[in-house]
């Protein structure tokens, strides 16, 4: 037997204890405040939970406007997006119809939580019903808690109950007044209210987190708070593509990466005021999967790129007209593309690009991995809608 390992089995066994019981053990908390501008949250002034205890920055969603994943700026797509690392152009929720489900080659954090750690203990706790009664009913179903329908108190006592009493593993909690607010007043003082509010609620939360972590110096925690949507100019409503509604927030108990901190500009499609410079509403699963510990895989296509570690490639996006991939990097390795599930090049992540021989007339999917860490993209063929043409595989 090595000598090695020999000192470590007779450490062991004058400890009484087994190293793996010493490992970290990670725990997400989502904190979904539905239909938050950022500015007016800001506006609250410098005394906020956000600012005080967060790091944060602007992000995007409704994909990028006349491309592929250009979804509506409204709750179903938002929300399923957050939990999937997908636009609605794979995941399928692409409104708020209540028919709608996810596809379910593209589940959401719960049913790849569930399967990659059969113990774990997931909840979602919701204002807005749908998110657990419709869109997600089949991936919430192996839940150990879940509740629709509930008011903003209600949701924030219920979470505090789960953290509080239960291992907590991976829970979710969306609190949907301040979209109400919005939509009853628009940017009026009512609105203001319901957002200190739920910035109150999320103080009592990260409280409870704080008391955790002193009870529990194993557990490592990340909370992630973000929106679904921002609105229009008058508060009042969203689902365009205007850059209000378009601009969301990501903030989290953790220093993030240059995903988030550090905008990149795509020269090709930057949108209005460079808002494609920012992270992505996709960027939230594949953050929350690797700190849960799973490798993220190729063949998820999860399009946002994680907040937490190495990010790969960034901005990776298809140039439709000239069935070209696009990307940023200043890694001195190689990186591998794969289209539709096959190796189909290597080139040097600093190209920051590579030209399809075959074109892109058809719907693809690809793949950019550098450094293990993958970033999808499906192409929309120019002048063909999408949703009509099969992925070639």
């Amino acid at each position: 037997m090595p000598l090695s390992r020999l000192l470590l089995m007779t450490w062991v066994l004058l400890a009484g204890c087994d190293p793996a019981s010493n490992a970290p053990q990670p725990k997400t908390l989502i904190v979904a405040m539905e239909g938050v501008q950022l500015d007016h949250y800001e506006a609250l002034g410098d005394a906020t939970n956000l600012k005080q205890r967060l790091y944060y920055a602007s992000a995007y969603t409704g994909g990028i406007t006349g491309l592929a994943s250009e979804q509506p700026t409204v709750s179903g797509p938002g929300w399923i997006t957050l939990l999937t690392g997908v636009w609605s152009n794979k995941h399928g929720v692409d409104s708020n119809a209540e028919s709608l489900r996810v596809d379910p080659a593209f589940p959401s954090l719960f049913k790849r939580l569930r399967q990659a750690l059969p113990t774990a203990y997931l909840s979602s706790v919701v204002n807005w019903s749908p998110i657990n009664t419709a869109f997600l009913l089949e991936d919430t179903h192996g839940n150990d808690v879940r509740e629709s329908g509930l008011s903003d108190v209600q949701v924030t006592e219920r979470a505090l109950e789960i953290l509080g009493n239960t291992p907590g593993d991976f829970t979710f909690i969306q609190l949907g007044e301040p979209d109400k607010a919005g939509h009853d007043g628009g940017f009026d003082a009512h609105y203001q209210e319901a957002l200190r509010e739920a910035d109150s609620q999320l103080g009592q939360l990260l409280d409870k987190i704080d008391e955790r972590r002193r009870n529990h110096p194993r557990e490592d925690w990340l909370v992630i708070v973000s929106t679904d949507h921002g609105r229009d100019y008058w508060g009042k409503g969203h689902g365009g593509v205007t850059e209000q509604e378009k601009t969301i927030f990501i903030a989290s108990n953790k220093p993030l990466n240059e995903e988030l901190t550090q905008p990149s500009i795509p020269e090709e499609k930057p949108g209005p005021n460079n808002l494609y410079r920012l992270a992505a509403q996709t960027s939230v699963a594949p953050t929350v999967l690797r700190h849960m510990g799973l490798a993220l895989q190729p063949q998820w296509l999860l399009d946002g790129t994680p907040l937490l570690g190495g990010t790969g490639v960034r901005k990776a996006r298809a140039d439709e007209a000239n069935a070209r991939l696009r990307w940023h990097s200043t890694a001195k390795g190689y990186l591998t593309i794969l289209k539709n599930g096959h190796v189909v090049a290597q080139v040097p992540a600093a190209a920051e690009q590579w030209t399809d021989p075959d074109g892109m007339d058809d719907i693809n999917d690809y793949v950019l991995i550098l450094d293990g860490t993958p970033a999808a993209v499906r192409n929309r063929p120019a002048g063909k809608p999408y949703g009509i043409e099969e992925v070639a595989y």
